[in-house]
């Protein structure tokens, strides 16, 4: 288990020994905290065969156990996973699990349902999982996952024992990047709003430097104005782009307004900030209210799509005109 959830792996294990733990709870979190791991490590502690030992003694899930054996091998018959991979997850998924659910146990250990990324469910299918929240057959314990819990159907969420997952502290996560054989990076994991599984694969592909290359590329577009069009293609280049630019300019208008710089989300990039500081509170400002509503309109979602090039270049137009 990741060291920033074992807390919380203690708590559920204890409630779930104590039998205090309800028939349906909901994980939720930022992405990339553990949540699918730390459900899927609960489903192994309500199977074990040793969870309800009379002596408490015994660890669960002890992992010898023939149902640990199944659970590892993959094949558990009471343990079913319906993955959030997919765009959406539809009322057939949701329908075929409550049927499964309504059935014995085939190990008469109780039956566990891992729901990733609940908040995909559609309305329908989300529906059609209402009763079995309400009224689970036999020993059925559903755990859900979500990164956002605020797009689940209040009635799915009332139903639910809410566990929130707070995000980790950022040297416990840097601490164990640096145990993955990556260079911690304050700057990466702040990008990547404190997730660190996030922060792991942001790393391990490189992306970093593309971040430091495009912004050390717009915070020159005074000097080398002929880069404009490598810039504008570059923030379009991943949604998250843009999001660099705004920490960079939020972290920029904080230094223009005398503040000091403990607390710069981009830590690495302060030379860049400093810069652009430069040109004052007011520009600083009016460009990062800009920034915000473009990537407001550019949400999905957020109405009639919009050709995504021509609102970011009349953006880029304006601050060009801002720091001349």
């Amino acid at each position: 288990m990741y060291p920033w959830l074992s807390g919380q792996e203690q708590q559920l294990t204890a409630l779930i020994r104590r039998r205090q733990l309800g028939h349906a709870l909901l994980l939720k979190g930022v992405a990339g905290t553990g949540k699918r791991e730390l459900a899927t490590e609960l489903a192994r502690v309500l199977l074990c065969q040793h969870t309800t030992v009379a002596s408490n003694e015994q660890p669960a899930p002890c992992g010898h156990c023939h149902s640990c054996q199944l659970i590892k091998a993959g094949n558990h018959s009471d343990l079913h996973v319906v993955t959030g991979q997919q765009r959406s997850i539809g009322v057939d998924a949701i329908r075929q699990l409550t049927q499964v659910l309504s059935e014995s146990a085939r190990l008469g250990h109780g039956k566990v349902a891992v729901i990733e990324q609940a908040d995909k469910m559609t309305e329908a299918a989300a529906n059609a999982l209402l009763k079995t929240l309400e009224e689970p057959a036999g020993e059925a314990t559903l755990l859900l996952t979500s990164a956002h819990p605020e797009r689940l159907l209040p009635t799915i969420r009332s139903r639910c024992q809410q566990w929130l997952l707070p995000v980790p502290e950022s040297d416990v996560v840097l601490r164990w990047l640096s145990d993955q054989g990556l260079e911690p990076n304050l700057a990466a994991l702040n990008v990547n709003q404190g997730s660190p599984l996030g922060t792991r694969d942001y790393l391990a592909a490189g992306t970093d430097k593309r971040r430091q290359e495009l912004l050390q590329q717009f915070a020159l577009l005074a000097k080398q104005p002929q880069t404009l069009t490598s810039v504008q293609s570059g923030l379009l280049e991943q949604p998250v782009h843009l999001l660099w630019l705004q920490l960079l300019l939020q972290d920029a208008l904080q230094l223009a307004l005398g503040l000091s710089s403990t607390g710069l989300r981009l830590v690495d990039s302060e030379a860049l900030c400093r810069t652009l500081s430069q040109l004052g509170p007011e520009r600083l400002n009016q460009a990062l209210t800009g920034l915000l509503q473009l990537r407001q309109t550019l949400q999905p979602g957020a109405g009639r799509p919009v050709n995504a090039g021509l609102q970011l270049g009349q953006w880029l137009n304006d601050w060009m005109i801002n720091i001349r």
